[in-house]
C-alpha cells in the first residue's frame, strides 16, 4: 500500500528545509487559491513567490493535493498511478541492471529504449496496455547496486498492487539469475541514447 506523502516526509524535515510544516503550507496554499490551481501552477507559486527549492515544492504540492484536493497516494497529476520499488543486487551497476532487464524482458519483451552510458544506466519499456516500465541503476555502495523499477501510467490503485507484486517477482528472479549469463549479455549490450 502506498502511504500519504506526509507519512514519508515528516513535519520536522519539512519545517527545517522550507520554514513551514505540512499544515502551514496547506493553509497558505488554500488561502492562495491552490484548490483551483493545477499541479504545475502550485509548484511554480511555491518556487517563484515563496523561494521554495523545486524538489521541496513538488513534495509540498503533492501533500497539498492529497490533503485538500482528493489526490490518492501513488496518483500522478494526470490522474494515472505509479509504483516504484528499489532493491540492492550484488554486482556492478550494468550487471545488476541487466539482471533486472532480463527478468522484465522475459515478461514484457525487449525494451524500447536504453542508455547504459548515463550516470544512472536505464532500460525503458512501453507496454501494450499503455503503461510504462523503467529500470535504472544507481551508483554501487558497500551493499551492492540499488536498482529502481518504476511502473507508470497505471489506471487504478488496484493496478498499483498488481504492479508492485510483479516488481517484487522481478527482483526475486533477478536475485537468483546466474552471473555468467548476465556477463555474456553485458558484453554484448549497446546503447541507443
Amino acid at each position: 500500500m502506498v502511504r500519504r506523502l506526509e507519512n514519508n516526509m515528516g513535519p520536522d524535515a519539512m519545517r527545517a528545509a522550507t520554514g513551514r510544516d505540512h499544515e502551514q503550507w496547506r493553509a497558505l496554499l488554500t488561502d492562495a487559491g491552490g484548490v483551483e490551481l493545477s499541479h504545475s501552477e502550485i509548484a511554480r507559486l511555491l518556487v517563484d513567490e515563496h523561494g521554495v527549492d523545486p524538489w521541496w515544492a513538488q513534495g509540498i504540492t503533492v501533500d497539498f493535493e492529497q490533503a485538500c484536493k482528493g489526490r490518492l497516494p501513488g496518483q500522478r497529476a494526470d490522474g494515472t498511478f505509479a509504483v516504484a520499488r528499489t532493491a540492492t543486487l550484488d554486482d556492478g551497476p550494468i550487471e545488476a541492471l541487466i539482471r533486472v532487464q532480463l527478468e522484465i524482458s522475459a515478461r514484457h519483451g525487449q525494451p524500447q529504449g536504453q542508455n547504459l552510458d548515463a550516470k544512472m544506466p536505464v532500460f525503458r519499456w512501453r507496454l501494450d496496455d499503455g503503461t510504462r516500465l523503467q529500470a535504472a541503476a544507481q551508483s554501487s555502495n558497500k551493499s551492492g547496486t540499488p536498482i529502481n523499477v518504476t511502473w507508470e501510467r497505471l489506471p487504478s490503485p488496484e493496478a498499483m498492487e498488481s504492479a508492485r507484486e510483479q516488481i517484487n517477482e522481478i527482483f526475486e528472479g533477478a536475485s537468483r539469475s546466474r552471473p555468467e549469463v548476465v556477463r555474456d549479455v553485458a558484453d554484448g549490450a549497446t546503447t541507443d541514447g
